[in-house]
């Protein structure tokens, strides 16, 4: 009898220890389709510290995990050919570093390369040139030619000549500059200084290794309509942000967004998270929207007009009051039809998702996994944005 119990155990033991070896070994094979995370890293280093700075072994620990989880690394060619209508295999991801540091050649290379894990990394061309006189050491253009020769699936594209700075607290790409004389340049002069440091970039990169040099992130993640148009005529084809969306076919290519990865604080599975909270679906299953916790999730809000007690949709700047009865909203005294009236039930206020987006001027996308909304890319950056505000303010309080 004891014999017998003795052997049940064990067998249950083996059959439970083959169950355990199973699911550790599964991998889900689908957790998104036609959409590409893309992430961004800086500094690979393990001694530095910093926000933007993470260990070889975090590194090398987020990359083991997401393949683990059954992702797949595509090229930047793969994402360029995605919006251009082309396929990408399920969970994609590419992996995209800034400012061209050392690092990445002595740290980062070797585990990419290792792991055979295809990566772009955005340079400051002017420190490729002087690559020891910046204050975090770069790339040569010699380390570059060596480590694109080493694996055809890393790139080197452009983070600006020599544009990567802050003057008077104003991004270099996107503001109007002061000469030695103290005159702001004339919209010539600005157009001119941008394409000259665009073309700059590109030709320092051209020829290092045989793929096209088209593609820039912007410096700090800030850009507007402008620049990138003047990019876009210097001769980049793709722009990479620092918004935190997917990127989907419907993606302006000179507004991909990137998911910051290269925290030290990001744990694997804390990036597997991220990534899956961005996962977007453009398949609404749903006539109205809860206009409150729509706007809130898109970044707007509502609020009521204390004179009036009329509702009020605030969003990006600027606001639009819901006339009575519903059927409409008023901004800067046009009226804006609804083609659908607003709908009460009990203390929530439903809007036709066709309305919401018509009178914002933005497309709203759902996200089936986490039942949430998000607005597609704007067409400047948060922080540029908050750039003109915060000087339309001064100006109006005369300031400087």
């Amino acid at each position: 009898m004891i014999r017998n119990g003795i052997r049940s155990l064990l067998l249950c033991a083996a059959v439970l220890t083959t169950v355990l070896t199973t699911l550790s070994m599964f991998k889900p094979e689908h957790l998104y389709r036609d959409q590409v995370a893309v992430l961004m890293y800086h500094h690979v280093h393990d001694e530095a510290q910093s926000s933007g700075t993470i260990t070889t072994e975090l590194f090398q620990e987020q990359l083991s995990y997401l393949k683990s989880q059954g992702y797949n690394f595509i090229t930047l060619d793969d994402l360029k050919r995605f919006l251009k209508g082309a396929t990408v295999p399920e969970n994609a991801v590419l992996v995209t570093f800034d400012d061209g540091y050392e690092s990445f050649y002595t740290n980062a290379f070797p585990i990419l390369k290792k792991m055979d894990i295809p990566a772009v990394n955005f340079a400051i061309t002017e420190d490729t040139l002087d690559p020891k006189s910046s204050y975090i050491p770069a790339m040569s253009r010699e380390e570059i030619r060596d480590m694109t020769a080493q694996m055809s699936t890393i790139d080197v594209q452009c983070h600006t000549h020599a544009l990567h700075e802050k003057i008077d607290g104003v991004a270099a790409l996107t503001g109007r500059i002061k000469n030695s004389e103290g005159n702001t340049e004339t919209e010539d002069q600005y157009k001119q200084r941008i394409l000259e440091d665009t073309k700059m970039c590109l030709n320092t990169l051209t020829g290092l290794y045989p793929r096209p040099i088209d593609s820039l992130a912007y410096p700090f993640g800030i850009y507007n309509k402008t620049a990138a148009g003047i990019v876009h005529e210097a001769g980049v084809q793709y722009a990479f942000t620092i918004l935190p969306r997917m990127t989907t076919r419907d993606t302006d290519p000179l507004k991909i967004p990137r998911i910051n990865a290269g925290s030290p604080y990001i744990t694997p599975e804390g990036l597997h998270n991220m990534i899956m909270r961005r996962v977007t679906s453009v398949n609404h299953p749903f006539d109205k929207v809860g206009l409150r916790d729509t706007l809130e999730q898109i970044g707007g809000e509502l609020t009521v007009d204390k004179s009036d007690g009329n509702k009020v949709i605030n969003y990006n700047g600027q606001e639009w009051k819901i006339l009575p009865g519903g059927s409409a909203v008023l901004k800067d005294n046009v009226e804006i039809p609804l083609s659908k009236p607003l709908k009460v039930v009990g203390n929530r206020t439903f809007i036709s998702l066709d309305d919401l987006q018509k009178v914002l001027g933005v497309q709203i996308v759902y996200n089936a996994e986490t039942h949430t909304y998000t607005a597609k890319l704007p067409d400047e950056s948060a922080i540029d944005a908050e750039t003109k505000s915060d000087k339309q303010t001064s100006g109006k309080s005369g300031g400087k």
